[in-house]
């Protein structure tokens, strides 16, 4: 009999013990109360607007946009003492060193604490970049679509000079002073005031549901495919990658991030009107998506300086012959 007491107390004080650890499991899967008693959950719904746009454990988005903007600084500096020494223009070259000292202010607040300059860029980034990678999907598919168009026989040479003449008329272009024999001077504001409005266009490019996004990015992809190839056939591909490389590393993505802006703006909306968000616009994605418009046409600025001063300095110094007739 008392054996058998024995064991039912055995057998109560196991299941208490599983019941204790029970709570226990339980307890630590609760979550933390606040001050008054109350759960706090640790994990809250996901905000739609900032979904996704937090930085990913363990970066640091002051010192990596600092040492991309001192790169970029350091990029538009040697530009400017190249159109100094070279072109000897000495109005391009200050250019060039305001846009580096622009470049190295956004580097310096970058790594400001406080300032949220880098935060914001990297949430904008985060943000916007699978629309920007959209955009230049688009873009390859149009170089794509135009290298096929020359292995169908097609080339589109004659229709961009085509372009060319009904934007600019009859007019040489030279590199120059266009006083001395006419013509269009290719200065860094020539390329900057042609390049902009299809920036701007990228971006509110959704408006029109992203059609003339779309178009922007397909079509100058197939332009700059099938021309690269037709004159890439003539002269050699290296001459090409020489004269649309030193720029293009620029150009591009500042084009790309308008595209993703457009784009994700679309997107946006289009949550709106699903009822997925309760407000198209708010403080922190205006700010955000403002400031990395910003660094984009800062890219875009670059991109002219160096098309205008450096693309063919850097181009026959790897071709010596390029320039000759």
């Amino acid at each position: 009999m008392n054996d058998r007491r024995a064991d039912e107390g055995s057998l109560e004080q196991t299941e208490a013990d599983r019941s204790a650890r029970a709570d226990e499991s339980a307890s630590e899967r609760r979550e933390p109360l606040d001050s008054e008693g109350r759960e706090t959950p640790s994990s809250q719904p996901p905000d739609p607007d900032r979904s996704g746009t937090e930085p990913g454990p363990g970066s640091d988005p002051n010192r990596g946009w600092a040492t991309l903007a001192f790169a970029l600084a350091l990029v538009s500096l040697v530009t400017a003492g190249a159109t100094a020494a070279v072109h000897d223009l000495t109005t391009a070259a200050a250019g060039a060193a305001v846009l580096a000292l622009a470049f190295a202010a956004l580097g310096a607040l970058a790594l400001t604490e406080g300032s949220g300059v880098a935060a914001s860029l990297a949430e904008g980034w985060a943000e916007h970049r699978l629309y920007v990678w959209f955009a230049t999907a688009l873009f390859g598919g149009g170089v794509v679509l135009g290298a096929a168009l020359v292995a169908a026989g097609i080339d589109l040479t004659e229709l961009f000079l085509e372009l060319l003449s009904e934007e600019f008329g009859d007019e040489e272009f030279v590199d120059g002073d266009p006083a001395e024999g006419g013509g269009i001077e290719l200065s860094a504001t020539f390329f900057l005031v042609q390049n902009t409005p299809p920036f701007l266009a990228a971006i509110f490019g959704a408006l029109t549901l992203g059609l003339v996004t779309t178009i922007i990015m397909v079509f100058n992809g197939i332009i700059v495919g099938n021309i690269a190839v037709v004159t890439g056939l003539e002269v050699g591909f290296g001459p090409i990658v020489a004269l649309l490389a030193p720029h293009g590393i620029f150009e591009l993505p500042a084009l790309f991030i308008a595209a993703g802006v457009g784009f994700r703006f679309l997107h946006r909306a289009g949550q709106r009107l699903l009822g997925s968000r309760e407000s198209l616009f708010t403080k922190a994605y205006v700010s955000r998506t403002t400031l990395l418009v910003v660094f984009g046409w800062l890219l875009l600025a670059l991109a002219a300086f160096v098309e205008a001063y450096l693309t063919i300095v850097i181009a026959e110094a790897l071709f010596p012959g390029l320039a000759e007739p």
